[in-house]
């Protein structure tokens, strides 16, 4: 079969399809929900229309990836590499579980208003439009398209005042990390006279960092590291990830953060790898920084929502360090952790969902006794779930840490991997007592887990993350192989122009 050639005007459409295929779904779903909003069984409908939307786009990026869709001639907005198919993957599939653990939960939360689904695509459409960004216009434009609709969507329980609350602190701090970006990108403009990533670097190889360069580069990487939470920019995380709807929280937890660290390790290795030693220390000291803190605080956590929100600050800090050596391996490092992690919080945050009401803000490691005895399937999905989160030998998480390590080790970096061990270390303090409590202790009652109860589908889901997080963890060669070829395209049409 013939590579597909996305060049010509048609070939622009076609590099496309996914997010036209996602961005029409949206469009259809919001017309259907204008038509058909009040009962359960329309909210039902508008969700699996998402999720008949999302798996078409999800079809249309795998015919991309399997036909070699190839970019020649002048640099594209977007890009046609197998690092941009590899994350699209990993948004869809976010976004896809996210709507089958949405069913259930507003239905049960009466929370029925339709148009959740239809932000959902939208922000799902940001992702992809941020993670295949290659001008830094675009970047900001699906940074926005993505941020605005998961800011109505962290306040979707109108009921809840802590859901209203996390919406407007995430607005406000997001439109603040948008400022630093933007002016960023005013600065890099002034400094190389293009948005392109590619001529950015070009520019930076040849005539150096200049200060109104430099100064850009520091507004970016600020506005990215707000958006992925690392410390210090991580305060708002917590509260807006323990206040918005649980599925929310998963989605941002995953995709959202997934989006922000493609779009950063393309930034800084396409766009500023002349400038490696300005960034390459700031990255180091925040991942260390970011390690520590998260998992610390995380320690102290009574609230399980919160915890996996601490957590997953910590998880940032790992990505961090992946970004750090920016090399071939690191590269790929970063897509094996966010699909190890989004698949592993996916799961964790729709068990979560499962087990409390209300927003589960709730729920607690203590609330979790006994479980074993009355759900022993939640209980060992559960049990996975923390041990992948932790980097235990056996699932898909270890393998991520695993290749980190690999790629700091390989630069030749020891202080990072340290301290990355160290932290999982910690983290074992927050993990492992949500096992033992289910496992060695009584329930607090006999009825303590009667409305732990998922839908079919949602049990389907959850069923298929678990095995794929087993299976990866004991046989993941096809995963690490296809991460490296995707590192190494994007290596390959990153450093063409520079005749590197």
């Amino acid at each position: 079969m013939n590579p597909i050639d996305t060049s010509t005007p048609l070939g622009v459409s076609l590099a496309l399809l996914p997010e036209i295929v996602v961005s029409v779904a949206a469009m259809g779903v919001l017309l259907v929900t204008a038509w058909r909003h009040r009962t359960a069984a329309d909210s039902r409908l508008a969700g699996w229309l998402s999720l008949l939307g999302l798996l078409l786009g999800l079809g249309a990026q795998v015919w991309l990836w399997v036909g070699g869709a190839r970019a020649e001639g002048i640099p594209q907005m977007v890009a046609v590499d197998g690092y941009r198919f590899a994350a699209n993957v990993i948004f869809l599939l976010a976004a896809a579980v996210t709507v089958v653990l949405s069913l259930g939960y507003l239905e049960r939360e009466e929370m029925l208003a339709p148009e959740y689904y239809t932000l959902l695509l939208l922000a799902t459409v940001g992702t992809m439009l941020l993670g295949g960004a290659t001008d830094l216009i675009l970047v900001f434009l699906g940074l926005e398209v993505m941020s605005v609709a998961v800011y109505v969507l962290a306040g979707y329980d109108r009921r809840n005042p802590f859901s209203s609350e996390a919406a407007l602190k995430y607005f406000l701090i997001g439109a603040f990390a948008s400022g630093f970006l933007l002016y960023g990108i005013a600065l890099v403009y002034g400094a190389t006279g293009t948005t392109n990533l590619q001529m950015i670097g070009a520019q930076m190889a040849h005539g150096g960092a200049t200060l109104m360069g430099t100064l850009g580069l520091a507004l970016l990487l600020i506005g990215f590291l707000f958006k992925v939470a690392a410390v210090p920019f991580h305060m708002w995380a917590p509260d807006v990830y323990d206040g918005a709807p649980t599925p929310v929280t998963g989605f941002m937890a995953t995709a959202v953060k997934a989006a922000g660290f493609v779009a950063l390790t393309r930034m800084v290795l396409v766009a500023f790898p002349a400038a490696q030693a300005l960034w390459q220390p700031v990255l180091g000291i925040l991942a260390v920084a970011t390690m520590i803190v998260g998992n610390l605080i995380a320690l102290s956590q009574r609230s399980l929502k919160r915890m996996l929100a601490y957590s997953s600050v910590a998880h940032a800090g790992y990505l961090l360090a992946a970004v750090w050596p920016g090399t071939r391996i690191g590269a790929a490092s970063v897509l094996v952790y966010l699909l190890a992690y989004g698949l592993t919080s996916l799961a964790a945050f729709g068990l979560l969902a499962a087990l409390g009401r209300e927003g589960e803000r709730e729920v607690t490691t203590d609330d979790l006794a006994g479980l074993a005895r009355a759900r022993p399937w939640m209980a060992i999905a559960m049990a996975v779930c923390m041990l992948s989160l932790l980097g235990f030998p056996g699932t898909f998480g270890f393998i991520g840490k695993w290749m980190i390590l690999s790629a700091l080790i390989t630069s030749g970096q020891w202080l990072i991997p340290v301290v990355l061990v160290l932290a999982s270390v910690v983290s074992a303090g927050y993990y492992l007592p949500v096992i033992m409590s289910m496992y060695m202790r009584p329930a607090r009652s006999a009825d303590a887990h009667d409305g732990a109860v998922l839908t079919r589908p949602a049990i389907g889901v959850l069923v298929m993350i678990i095995v794929a997080v087993l299976v990866l963890g004991v046989v993941p060669t096809e995963a690490l192989a296809v991460s490296m070829q995707t590192a190494t395209a994007l290596f390959d049409r990153a450093f063409a122009p520079l005749g590197q």
